[in-house]
């Protein structure tokens, strides 16, 4: 106690009730189900959230939900003065995925399931970023590549080769005002080539012809 007044040292478990801090002050409502007279468990307070990174108009945001656990202490033992060191998962509220001895997995989940993952195994780092309607980007030193993936199926992909490979489920459309310049020894069309006007600067050529010093058709 100090001056009569009990104080609260080391760590307790909390129940978050509102995120709305009416003075904007950064604080959330906590809920001490263990504390209150008997039959009575709606003892509240507001209390600070610690953050890791907290300036004016700037830091990491990312409040716990309303409902979900967290672990509060108390300043100097003051039960007036809570502050919310952490979040935990309980019987209830599980990880996101399931832990594995080697631990290679680093994982941010949100509600809706958009999820940032690292993957640290060995010689085939990983990084990914999707969302749950399945938009997907994923940077893979295993296979060094980045690929780009849509809900619907479009693939863009940068191979370990220097190539880059895009897979569309109907059409790719290019819209350049000022011009749209291609630079390679041989440009490669399977289908029907169609175009409102072709000027051909240095003479058009037979399939016979092959590329090279010298060659003519």
């Amino acid at each position: 106690t100090d001056g009569g007044r009990q104080c609260y040292f080391g760590v307790y478990p909390a129940l978050v009730t509102d995120l709305v801090d009416p003075d904007e002050l950064g604080r959330v409502e906590v809920r001490f189900p263990w504390l209150g007279e008997q039959g009575d468990s709606d003892v509240r307070a507001w209390a600070t959230l610690i953050s890791p990174y907290a300036d004016d108009d700037q830091g990491f945001q990312a409040l716990p939900e309303v409902d979900s656990q967290v672990v509060v202490a108390f300043e100097a033992g003051n039960l007036r003065r809570p502050y919310i060191v952490g979040a935990c998962w309980n019987g209830q509220e599980r990880m996101p995925v399931d832990p594995e001895q080697a631990n290679n997995r680093r994982i941010i989940k949100t509600r809706s399931g958009s999820e940032l993952e690292f993957d640290d195994s060995e010689g085939a780092a990983k990084v990914t970023l999707k969302l749950s309607s399945g938009h997907e980007l994923v940077l893979d030193d295993g296979a060094s590549s980045v690929t780009l993936t849509h809900a619907s199926g479009h693939v863009i992909t940068f191979t370990a080769g220097g190539a880059i490979e895009i897979q569309a489920n109907s059409s790719v459309d290019i819209t350049a005002p000022a011009g749209l310049n291609v630079d390679a020894p041989i440009a490669t069309f399977s289908g029907i080539v169609k175009c409102t006007t072709m000027i051909a600067s240095a003479g058009v050529v037979s399939p016979s012809y092959t590329p090279g010093a010298g060659n003519v058709w």
